[in-house]
């Protein structure tokens, strides 16, 4: 159980660390495009695969865990809202996002990715919001790791729950389109 837990730790720091390498990092090429987009979408399953785990294992967390009452840990919205912007500032400044990549696939009606602009957009909202998330579930991970606090719990799970449930899942798919080199000339 607590090997679960410092796994999701640490598939969490992976997460930021691929969003870093995309945002701080020159990224000149569709090649350079697509790998760092590629290890954004491993991070991204690892967490949506550590949010499923974490539901089925549950009662096990909540069998150790007891009545304390921490203190809820709050989103960082500057944060996330700077964040938002260096990325959406890459993705426009760039020659290779903007003539390169290539959005059309079979499905695109389906899932509402048509073009470079709803890719943009998904990217830009969902990819800071789960590096925010990531940075809150940390935090309570520890601190339920060190106390076995039920309200830090209950944290985790509504944070692995949001992760998965309200980002995680609406950009996968145009992470695995970007992250394939069919999509770019």
């Amino acid at each position: 159980m607590y090997g679960q837990l410092e796994k999701i730790n640490s598939d969490l720091t992976s997460y930021r660390e691929a969003f870093d390498q995309l945002v701080s990092v020159a990224t000149t090429t569709p090649a350079d495009w697509r790998q760092r987009l590629f290890a954004i979408l491993i991070c991204a399953s690892q967490l949506y695969l550590d949010y499923l785990l974490a539901m089925r294992d549950l009662p096990a967390l909540e069998a150790v865990s007891s009545e304390v009452r921490s203190v809820p840990v709050r989103a960082n919205i500057l944060r996330e809202r700077e964040l938002r912007e260096q990325l959406q500032q890459k993705l426009r400044s760039s020659s290779s996002w903007n003539h390169s990549f290539q959005p059309k696939n079979p499905f695109s009606e389906l899932t509402g990715l048509r073009g470079l602009q709803d890719y943009t957009e998904r990217f830009t909202l969902h990819l800071p919001e789960i590096y925010e998330e990531t940075l809150r579930v940390e935090t309570c991970i520890k601190d339920f790791t060190a106390s076995h606090d039920d309200s830090a719990l209950a944290q985790i799970i509504v944070g692995l729950q949001h992760l998965g449930r309200n980002h995680i899942s609406f950009v996968l798919q145009a992470l695995e389109w970007a992250g394939d080199e069919d999509g770019w000339e």
